[in-house]
């Protein structure tokens, strides 16, 4: 049984921390106007792509002490929002800390995790590995955002151009329906950035994802896997239904940009 606690948190927080710092070579090198940057924040990241970018976010932190200061300097020097996403786990005194300079509530994010095995190794000829950035970044950025928009492809390239990810895509015919992205560290899995287009969607899509992301998982030698989403979601119930479990409620705050 994997049990919820500071040290599964702080594994999975380590993993989405790195992934962090891994974006900002990843952009720089995709974009040569790119002003991608990244500074420690104790546990975490503070991890700069640009103002509008999901990624613009403080990852990992709250478990180890961090100078706020310096991380607000950070993201107002860039003109960009701070967004905390905080675990439990992170120290009480932060919450109030950021509390009392202004921060306001932004969203619930649920962590789930499953273990894995070699019962979880099959084939599936729907799952391929994406092999054309622009495809798959235009794929991501209509799947999450409902049109193709130029920050929805600059984080989809992005994100494909991450060194430690595998990137999936499923087609309806010769048409992109529905991609994701497995990244591995250290024999933890992490299963992201699923998403299929509204006009494929219930038909088990990004279910045959999920079970392919858990076989090469497996196949690698991880030995759990993790999963984010929205609470109560229809992802988060088709990641349930793959045996994940909640180990914890993550929390984003934030202090808009004046």
């Amino acid at each position: 049984m994997i049990h919820s606690n500071l040290a599964l948190a702080t594994r999975l927080e380590k993993a989405a921390a790195q992934l962090g710092y891994d974006a900002i070579p990843a952009h720089r090198g995709l974009f040569a106007s790119s002003t991608a940057e990244a500074m420690p924040a104790g546990s975490g990241v503070a991890v700069f792509l640009n103002e509008d970018s999901p990624l613009t976010q403080v990852r990992g932190a709250g478990m180890a002490e961090f100078s706020l200061d310096e991380v607000e300097a950070f993201y107002a020097e860039r003109m960009a929002p701070v967004t905390f996403t905080l675990t439990p786990f992170a120290d009480p005194a932060l919450f109030t800390n950021l509390s009392r300079r202004g921060y306001e509530f932004g969203t619930f994010e649920n962590v789930l995790v499953r273990s894995v095995s070699e019962a979880d190794i099959l084939t599936d000829p729907d799952i391929a590995m994406a092999d054309d950035s622009r495809e798959w970044g235009g794929l991501m950025a209509e799947a999450f955002f409902g049109f193709v928009t130029p920050m929805g492809v600059d984080l989809g390239q992005t994100l494909f151009a991450l060194p430690t990810c595998r990137n999936l895509i499923v087609r309806a015919g010769v048409e992109p329906a529905a991609g994701a992205q497995l990244d591995i560290r250290d024999r933890l899995g992490v299963l992201q950035c699923d998403g299929t287009l509204a006009r494929f969607r219930g038909e088990g899509l990004q279910t045959k994802l999920i079970r392919a992301r858990l076989s090469m998982a497996a196949e690698a030698g991880c030995d759990i896997v993790t999963a984010d989403t929205a609470p109560g979601s229809q992802s988060q119930r088709n990641y349930e239904r793959q045996g994940f479990r909640v180990a914890y409620t993550k929390m984003t705050l934030i202090k808009p940009c004046f």
